[in-house]
């Protein structure tokens, strides 16, 4: 073997190991030390892949990436924890914390938890390092008013089970993104909430089970919406399935865009001959099954 190609395997290998370049990293650490206020574990639920095909499941293909993301990111600060699971072999427990697809993040800090679906890649990266420490917050910069309807929701689910949250979106746009910020708050808020985020790109048979042909999609027990929604808005909408009501919050904006999974886009850059304009990005590097994170 040259030692070109020594180096070569070395430079690929501390790429897997380790997602982020050193200049992320740098900037990430400094951003935990500063924000990060109470321990926070995270579980990693991951499935070994497999050559045989499941036509009722989708491969857990960016599981092992994960698994070292959220082992590099533990790494950077004292009060993270991390601990990564088989979905498979701890199956009992996975029903317990109400994981049911891999790869799957299982963050908690004082009581309150969020569930986070599939690899947090392209422009959902930030929006998941907010979501992971604002959970940590020992008071979260909220308006008195969001207080106010966070505080009747817990007095009408008090006693019952939470409300269940589901959102899904998809890496490739900023709508994505702010949504993914915006329910990590409620996670972060109230206990009256049990919320699930999944990236459904890289899920089409979930996708397609779950009936997904626009993005983004919530369901709150069941109930399912399309389109953007602000903070006060889900919030209303949650006290009213709290309720047990009928009504339907007007929002100022429902915009949503076609649901495109993750083997279709690298297809469509791939007939393009040219790369999207975030593969230019010098600020994102590309992993070895195509996805895009921050540098």
């Amino acid at each position: 073997m040259s030692k070109e190609t020594e180096s070569t395997m070395t430079d690929n290998t501390k790429s897997a190991e380790n997602p982020l370049s050193r200049e992320a990293e740098a900037q990430l650490a400094s951003t935990l030390q500063q924000n990060i206020q109470r321990r926070l574990s995270l579980d990693v639920w991951s499935r070994p892949s497999s050559s045989i095909y499941r036509s009722d499941r989708d491969d857990a293909r960016h599981g092992l990436e994960m698994i070292n993301l959220v082992r590099q990111i533990t790494s950077l600060h004292p009060a993270i924890s991390f601990t990564p699971y088989n979905i498979d072999t701890f199956a009992e427990r996975a029903k317990q914390d109400f994981v049911t697809v891999a790869p799957t993040i299982v963050a908690r800090s004082a009581g309150h938890s969020v569930r986070l679906v599939g690899i947090p890649a392209g422009t959902l990266f930030p929006a998941f390092i907010d979501v992971i420490v604002s959970l940590t917050y020992l008071s979260l910069p909220l308006d008195d008013e969001i207080y106010q309807i966070i505080e009747k929701i817990e007095s009408n689910v008090d006693n019952k089970a939470p409300v269940e949250v589901e959102l899904f979106v998809t890496p490739y746009d900023d709508v994505s993104s702010r949504l993914y910020g915006i329910f990590g708050v409620l996670a972060a808020a109230t206990k009256s909430v049990r919320v699930t985020i999944t990236e459904i790109a890289e899920f089409p048979i979930l996708a397609k089970n779950r009936l997904i042909e626009q993005v983004p999609v919530v369901t709150l027990n069941g109930h399912r919406f399309i389109g953007v929604w602000a903070l006060h808005e889900i919030l209303h909408q949650i006290l009213h399935i709290a309720k047990s009501e009928d009504d339907i919050v007007v929002r100022q904006e429902s915009f949503s865009g076609p649901y495109v999974s993750e083997d279709e886009a690298l297809r469509l850059v791939s007939e393009q001959s040219q790369s999207d304009s975030n593969a230019g990005d010098p600020n994102l590097k590309e992993t070895d099954s195509g996805l895009l994170i921050p540098r």
